[in-house]
């Protein structure tokens, strides 16, 4: 094994990025990354990313939309406010586009005027509360000329979206809507799955910002995103929010727990096979030695 590869293995490693090397190692690479142009891959692995909750959900959405047949594919935001996430989200747009070729159109839906009035206890009132967080939209905008902001409350804005905007795919979505009511209205999204496949890939990469918090939050099946991801799933059959698997043993993601993945049963791509590459593979490893 060369020494590059042996650099890059030490670096990948789980070890190496959950001790106190970590930060070191990717302020290292986020530094020296115009002079070694390292992929985009590699630095998502190392989490050498501003967000790599973001990124993995974009570069795996793409790399779903393109074993899909798809060029284009949509990200949304939900809860925009100081514009971050979204200007990160245009910005590594290109990066997506350098490692799979695929275009990331993103999209932001916010009401512009900070929280709406809480529904009930299940907002948790006591945490969040009304005008928190409001958007300087004309900043914000002149920030990301490229990031699609849909202005007005979700349960107003979300029906007309698609025909609107007629967007790419969606295959990657953030969610920070805070409370239970405004992750309720968000999921009303896949209302619209059924009767316009077109816009939705057959599974979405999720992430949820307001599941883990502190003590003080409280977070629970009760009350805030998690109740709303409960009731949604109980409420029909078709599509299904549910946690990653995949992520979990990764120490290295803090934010693994916060990853979903939705499955849209229905959609005439679910069943397409991808297995491709990967399954030759793994058919390999199980051959008999000789």
């Amino acid at each position: 094994m060369s020494l590059k590869n042996r650099v890059a293995r030490a670096l990948l490693s789980t070890e190496a990025q959950t001790s106190w090397l970590g930060p070191l190692l990717r302020s290292t690479i986020q530094a020296t990354n115009g002079l070694y142009r390292y992929s985009p891959e590699f630095k998502l692995a190392t989490q050498a990313v501003d967000r790599p909750h973001y990124s993995w959900c974009m570069m795996r959405a793409a790399e779903l939309g393109k074993m899909l047949g798809h060029q284009r594919i949509s990200a949304i935001e939900f809860g925009v406010a100081g514009g971050n996430g979204l200007a990160y989200m245009c910005d590594y747009a290109d990066e997506v586009k350098r490692a799979t070729g695929v275009d990331v159109v993103c999209y932001g839906f916010d009401t512009g005027e900070g929280m709406p009035p809480p529904e009930g206890s299940a907002d948790l009132p006591y945490w969040f509360a009304e005008k928190q967080y409001v958007m300087d939209v004309d900043a914000i905008k002149a920030q990301v000329p490229n990031g699609k902001i849909i202005l007005g409350n979700i349960r107003d804005s979300i029906d007309g979206f698609l025909e609107e905007y007629s967007p790419p795919p969606i295959g990657a979505i953030f969610n920070d809507t805070d409370y239970w009511s405004s992750t309720r209205e968000s999921f009303r999204l896949f209302d619209h799955c059924e009767n316009r496949p077109e816009h939705f890939l057959p599974r979405q990469f999720m992430y949820f910002d307001d599941i883990i918090g502190t003590e003080i939050e409280m977070y629970g099946t009760y009350n805030g995103q998690l109740r709303a991801i409960e009731e949604f799933n109980s409420s029909q059959n078709n599509v299904k929010i549910q946690r990653n698997q995949n992520l979990l043993n990764k120490t290295q993601y803090k934010w693994r727990f916060q990853i979903y993945y939705a499955h849209l049963f229905l959609h005439s791509d679910y069943d397409k096979y991808i297995g491709g590459a990967r399954q030759e593979a793994m058919q390999d490893l199980l051959k008999l030695k000789a």
